[in-house]
């Protein structure tokens, strides 16, 4: 196990102090929940369980849309529910994994009091609970509950052991992206444990035939800014479709980053992928929607969203084009400059 043994076990004990008590016990994600998020999740829950003799809830706000998270949740033995179908109890001891309070980004309530938080982005100068463990450093937060669950001596089942190995690859693109030591041996320690046959059944699950009506849509609009690639698109089937066209467009030989951006109900969502370790993506992010919205995120990847409620579509109109242009801008690209990805056939 990676980092110092009496470390891992000085957390463990301080993570079991913060969830004692004698009300019922949550787990809260991120809304909109990735693999990282999920797994993170689904282990801390089994944490709890095998620890504490307790069986928390497990929950996230929004939906899961992409079809491999889908496929995901389906391979793991675990409840999860979602918070707008029920009220959280205030006596409710709640645990945060892959998120923060007051980040933007999930439904935990406002003045909600949160007793643990377990998350590997960047520190929140306001989050204040009453155990923290935050390593931006770690390339998935999956990887950092994997040394909880062996600090505990807790060997997670096949189906945990895949979720966890799924969401770290997926996390760090095959410990290709922001992986760290902590990472890769969480990975190897993994994978004798993990189900091929799940991983696969993941990795190549079925897209419905949106997805390919997107995919048409992001190549039509998609711009191409020397080495950046942008996509701005409309209306989207589900919230996770701009991480995917931003991760489909990197694939592009010649290109370093991607933009894409889409409206889901009253939120434009964005999503920025950068190839070079050393990019600065989450800092992209961060000063380009400073005062538009909230952001967050690593080197290599990033995303945020802005509030849409009540704007008219000129006004919607208006937010895609500040938030794709200063992220232009940051990037030293002209805006108002670039050329379709995709030319027409002239023949056509």
């Amino acid at each position: 196990m990676s980092g110092d043994s009496d470390l891992a076990l000085e957390r463990l004990t301080s993570l079991r102090h913060a969830l004692e008590g004698d009300g019922e016990i949550l787990i809260l994600t991120h809304d909109n929940p990735d693999p990282d998020a999920l797994a993170s999740a689904a282990a801390l829950a089994v944490l709890v369980r095998e620890t504490l003799g307790r069986a928390p809830r497990v929950a996230f706000g929004g939906i899961v849309g992409r079809v491999e998270n889908r496929a995901l949740i389906q391979e793991m033995e675990i409840a999860f529910e979602r918070v707008e179908d029920f009220e959280i109890p205030a006596a409710s001891i709640v645990a945060m994994v892959d998120t923060q309070p007051r980040a933007g980004n999930n439904s935990l309530p406002v003045g909600r009091i949160v007793s643990a938080v377990i998350d590997h982005h960047p520190v929140r100068s306001d989050t204040a609970v009453q155990f923290t463990d935050l390593r931006p450093e770690y390339g998935a937060c999956a990887s950092i509950l994997v040394e909880y669950l062996r600090a505990a001596g807790v060997e997670p089942p096949a189906w945990l052991a895949t979720a966890l190995f799924y969401a770290i690859q997926a996390e760090t693109m095959d410990l290709s992206r922001d992986a760290l030591e902590g990472d890769v041996e969480a990975s190897t320690y993994l994978y004798p444990l993990a189900s091929p046959q799940a991983i696969s059944r993941i990795r190549h699950a079925l897209v419905p035939a949106s997805y390919f009506r997107t995919l048409r849509e992001a190549l039509a609009v998609a711009r191409r800014h020397d080495r950046i690639v942008t996509a701005s698109l409309g209306t989207l089937p589900y919230p996770d479709m701009v991480a995917e066209m931003a991760d489909f467009f990197l694939q592009m030989q010649g290109v370093d980053w991607t933009i894409a951006l889409g409206r889901y109900r009253d939120r434009l969502l964005v999503s920025v992928r950068a190839r070079s370790a050393g990019a600065h993506a989450g800092a992209l992010v961060r000063e380009a929607m400073s005062g538009l919205g909230s952001a967050g995120g690593h080197g290599t990847f990033a995303g945020g969203q802005v509030d849409l409620s009540g704007r008219s579509a000129e006004e919607v109109e208006s937010v895609r084009r500040d938030v794709l242009g200063a992220l232009l801008v940051g990037l030293g690209a002209d805006p108002e400059a670039g050329e379709p990805l995709v030319a027409e056939r002239e023949d056509a």
